[in-house]
């Protein structure tokens, strides 16, 4: 659980902020901006079957995409049992596809 601290700290959210960088020419400068993908494809590794992909969907949840996570074959109960647990605790079911 300490590695979902950093998704609800202030290094994440300065993640999502727009940026500035200064171009070659006096007064010249570059903007850019975060915006939401829409729907991101998430495969998850057999061999890190809760860690790896968390932290990719609480990145994704986080900046308004919308995953569909692909847990591997012989794993798919650990991220199924992560999903209800986010269910439970008041996430809508629509936010996260799981394919199976």
């Amino acid at each position: 659980a300490d590695f979902l601290n950093n998704f609800s700290g202030d290094n994440v959210r300065f993640l999502a902020r727009s940026f500035g960088v200064p171009g070659d020419h006096y007064g010249q400068q570059s903007n850019g901006y975060r915006w939401p993908y829409g729907p991101v494809a998430i495969v998850a590794p057999f061999n890190f079957p809760l860690e790896i992909p968390v932290l990719q969907l609480m990145g994704a949840l986080y900046m308004g995409n919308r995953p569909v996570l692909k847990p591997a074959e012989k794993v798919a109960l650990v991220m199924e049992q992560f999903l209800h647990l986010l269910h439970h605790c008041g996430m809508p079911k629509e936010d996260v596809d799981l394919l199976n």
